[in-house]
């Protein structure tokens, strides 16, 4: 293959593999704020029209994750530096997530002024956030992960959201919901976060081996723009396939993936108290098979298992649909397998889209990897399923704090999201084709060279 990373050392190392699994499940904590339980806070102000704050919320974030990788991501190639960025980066993350903890509504700030303060924020956390996680640690562990283990590295740091998700509802979740007195006490929630990030930061400078400088000599300008060119995406042209069916991936998913806890909680009407057994089942059943996944990867082949996965992965989103009110069984059911599909597809991915990255434009092409699993994506996905609350919500919430009417998600945003999804198929059999072609290619030059 053309333009794959060729690592001198085929072994990951202990210490890599430990630096990878805390800073990485730190990094996802932070983001498991970002991406879900903001929009479960702006839920708690009890704002009738929480569906379009989500929506901004969501498209800015990603806009700033976007725009952050582009240019930092670049600026760590340019100066052969990764490490600091971490470091610093996770410090000052840290410290921005456990700020949320300062936002609640009072008679000072009605439901609509801690909307925007989150919104401002969240920006904020996610220029911290994305150069230290997307931009420079993504681009560490391209750099530092030979081909040959990249399936079992993406099948662990697949599963890491998942880890975290499971870590802090089981943990953490209590202080979200309203105690025997009414009160939730996000604060506590937000500040040990915060904390947990921020000393990751700290531990980060002994955690990672010391970097050997690898500078670019290209213009930062030229470097930056390295990723839009068309003679690149035309030298490039399986990497491309792989973020057009990325891109489709993220648009299908976020259709409901912001309303995930919501939905499970509210829409599907299961108490506090079975919330913890369906998502604790959800969660490490989808984890354990995923990293099985990861494995199939290396020993098969990521093409061979990309067609499968996705199979099983629309399989997943189409059932949730049918799933009843309060039936536990087929809930858990449907999300183990929408899970395990979910993380796996986007294992496989990421997998094959680091094989094809430019050896020494990791960063500058995690931010074009940004742009497309990300900020076009966020930007998309959540106002179709907003568009869908607003008008097929068959049931709604009324807040007993505040007393304000929510529309809840219906059953149709895993409809229209498996819908969207199976358009990933086009983009593969293109892959598909185009690695055929490649092989074709290196078979006859080797026909040549032999003769």
């Amino acid at each position: 293959m053309d333009n794959v990373n060729k690592m001198p050392k085929e072994k990951v190392g202990f210490r890599n593999w430990i630096s990878f699994i805390i800073i990485g499940l730190a990094g996802q904590f932070a983001w498991m704020i970002e991406n879900m339980y903001l929009n479960k806070f702006i839920f708690s102000f009890g704002s009738n029209n929480y569906t379009s704050m989500i929506s901004i919320t969501v498209a800015l974030s990603a806009i700033t994750a976007a725009v952050t990788t582009i240019f930092m991501g670049s600026l760590s190639d340019k100066i052969g530096k990764r490490k600091i960025f971490i470091c610093l980066g996770y410090i000052l993350w840290g410290i921005a997530t456990a700020s949320f903890g300062f936002i609640k509504r009072n008679t000072n700030l009605d439901a609509v002024s801690c909307s925007v303060f989150v919104i401002i924020l969240d920006c904020v956390m996610t220029f911290f956030g994305s150069t230290a996680n997307d931009a420079c640690f993504n681009s560490y562990v391209t750099k530092n992960v030979s081909t040959k283990n990249r399936g079992k590295v993406e099948g662990v740091l697949s599963i890491l959201p998942l880890m975290a998700m499971l870590v802090i509802f089981v943990g953490l979740d209590r202080f979200t919901s309203k105690d025997s007195s009414g009160e939730t006490h996000w604060d506590i929630f937000f500040f040990i976060i915060g904390a947990i990030v921020l000393l990751v930061g700290i531990a980060s400078f002994f955690l990672l081996p010391k970097e050997k400088v690898d500078k670019n000599d290209e213009k930062y300008l030229s470097l930056l723009a390295d990723g839009f060119k068309p003679k690149t995406i035309k030298t490039n042209k399986i990497l491309y396939l792989v973020l057009i069916a990325y891109l489709i991936y993220g648009i299908a998913t976020q259709v409901f993936f912001p309303y995930l806890t919501i939905y499970f909680q509210y829409s599907l009407n299961f108490d506090a108290n079975t919330m913890p057994i369906i998502l604790g089942i959800v969660l490490i059943v989808g984890s354990a098979l995923s990293v099985v996944a990861g494995y199939l990867m290396d020993k098969f082949g990521k093409l061979k298992t990309l067609i499968p996965i996705c199979i099983v992965a629309f399989v997943g989103f189409f059932i949730l649909f049918f799933v009843p009110k309060e039936n536990l069984i087929f809930t858990i059911i449907a999300g183990v397998i929408m899970m395990f599909g979910y993380v796996s597809v986007s294992a496989i991915l990421n997998a094959i889209l680091r094989d094809y990255i430019p050896k020494g434009k990791e960063g500058v092409f995690m931010g074009v990897r940004m742009l497309f699993v990300v900020m076009l994506p966020m930007c998309t996905g959540p106002f179709i399923g907003q568009a869908i609350t607003d008008n097929l919500a068959t049931s709604t919430y009324t807040d007993p704090t505040y007393g304000t009417i929510q529309n809840l998600p219906p059953n149709y945003i895993w409809l229209v999201g498996s819908l969207i999804f199976l358009l990933i198929f086009i983009p593969i059999i293109f892959i598909i084709k185009e690695e055929k072609k490649k092989r074709i290619v290196k078979e006859d030059n080797d026909t040549k060279y032999e003769n």
